[in-house]
């Protein structure tokens, strides 16, 4: 049997019907005499992702036995494929008619061009800006700290994301959700440094592509739809935040000298004390920070990535109170119930399983009386909310935050989360945000 000509590269973790609607769409859009192959990688999925796949046309499946990240997989599929093209596609990307055909065409009218991405759209149909260029050192520092309010560094930040830049004509960029190369400009082994386990992969890709005088380009008539960050929000946002601030030291090793590097290193830090100071939410522990800045991402997560609906309710968790707020979660969510306050202070911390897709936290209580007064609620409920958030940094999954008490407003910002659920519609809303 002849090679084919395209060899798609896709990796899944937990975004089952996200993949599944992702090849429907390449499906859709490829044309009936293109001769292709689907190579993905399961990186030990726990929603049924690697099932559905194993039964789907043209798959051939890597089933990894546990999560070893975005670079890696990509490099597992990339050995086991054999196309001549080489289509990078992040498993929230959709295609519109006769996208894929545009690219491919672009490749053989530009013999000059190494790689091609389309034009990325919101699911809602608007423009998504996408797009990134390598960044200045002043945009890594703007990217990460208080510092992207003054407006050198927010100048910086904005040349880097190609803020109000024209993206109706084509142009030389490639963004690495739905990159299509050509297998003679990349590696024999490996298209990504694994250095770079989920961030910033991509731009080094395209920085060493750039160096050895490849050119990679955008279409505008070539259209997807992108849910962005589908797998990375499931990390939670602590572990997501060290993986990207870790493999951005990583990056800057690589592209700055030593002593912007060191410059780079004390404004996060003095921008950690500074939000702590000031009674900011931070979205690292100082040993997590310090850690990420020595280029340590930390461990991949693996099983449950479920997400976290975190109740603080007015009551105690009894059974019958588990029992109504549990009827109302969605598939993929599991409940944390926080107890308010005591009346007697309590410094020890607790969260016992009380289910399969329950947990119960008993959080300490500083001062006497619980939340009887709004000075003590304030600070009862803001060393709850700093303690449970040790506890969900450790944990993967998206954070949910409901609150059914008002007097629960000062744990606001403090758990990292992802959204905030009215106690009337608890199910999250559709997703957004390797993405």
């Amino acid at each position: 049997m002849a090679a084919p000509l395209l060899s798609v590269l896709l990796i899944s973790w937990n975004t089952r019907e996200q993949t599944r609607q992702c090849l429907e769409s390449l499906a859709a859009t490829a044309p009936a005499d293109l001769n292709y192959e689907v190579v993905a990688v399961d990186n030990a999925s726990s929603d049924g992702s690697a099932d559905m796949l194993a039964d789907q046309p043209r798959v051939r499946l890597i089933r990894n036995s546990h999560n070893t990240g975005f670079a890696a997989a990509v490099n597992q599929a990339y050995r086991r494929s054999t196309g001549q093209l080489v289509l990078l596609l992040n498993s929230d990307v959709r295609f519109h008619p006769g996208a894929l055909s545009r690219m491919i065409d672009h490749l053989r009218e530009r013999p000059d061009v190494a790689g091609v991405s389309p034009l990325y759209l919101n699911p809602d149909g608007t423009f998504q800006q996408h797009y990134v260029q390598q960044p200045s050192f002043a945009a890594t520092i703007a990217l990460v700290t208080a510092l992207r309010r003054l407006p050198g560094f927010r100048q910086a930040l904005h040349r880097f994301q190609m803020r109000g830049e024209d993206f109706s004509r084509p142009r030389q960029l490639a963004s690495g959700s739905c990159m299509l190369l050509r297998r003679t400009v990349l590696g024999r082994q490996t298209i990504f440094d694994e250095a770079f386990p989920i961030y910033w992969n991509d731009a080094i890709l395209a920085r060493q592509l750039e160096q050895a005088g490849h050119q990679l380009w955008m279409i505008p008539d070539a259209v997807v739809t992108h849910t962005r960050g589908a797998s990375c929000r499931l990390l939670g946002p602590s572990i997501r935040f060290r993986h990207l601030l870790g493999s951005m030291v990583t990056y800057l090793r690589t592209t700055q000298p030593r002593h912007r590097m060191a410059v780079f290193q004390v404004a996060l830090v003095l921008d950690h004390l500074v939000k702590r100071l000031l009674g900011r939410p931070v979205q690292l522990g100082m040993v997590d920070l310090l850690a990420a800045l020595r280029g340590d991402v930390g461990p991949l997560p693996d099983g449950d990535t479920r997400d976290w609906v975190v109740l603080f309710s007015r009551h105690r968790w009894s059974v019958e109170r588990h029992q109504a707020v549990a009827g109302q979660l969605a598939p993929g969510q599991r409940l944390l119930f926080v107890d308010p306050p005591g009346r007697r202070p309590r410094w020890r911390s607790e969260t016992i399983p009380i289910g399969s897709a329950a947990w119960r936290a008993i959080a300490p209580t500083a001062l006497p009386l619980g939340d009887a007064l709004p000075p003590i609620n304030w600070i009862n409920r803001r060393i709850a909310a700093g303690v449970l958030r040790g506890w969900l940094d450790r944990q993967a999954g998206a954070r949910l935050l409901r609150l059914d008490d008002e007097r629960a407003r000062p744990v606001l910002g403090r758990l990292g989360e992802d959204e905030v659920l009215s106690p009337a519609a608890p199910r999250p809303m559709e997703r957004s945000g390797h993405g």
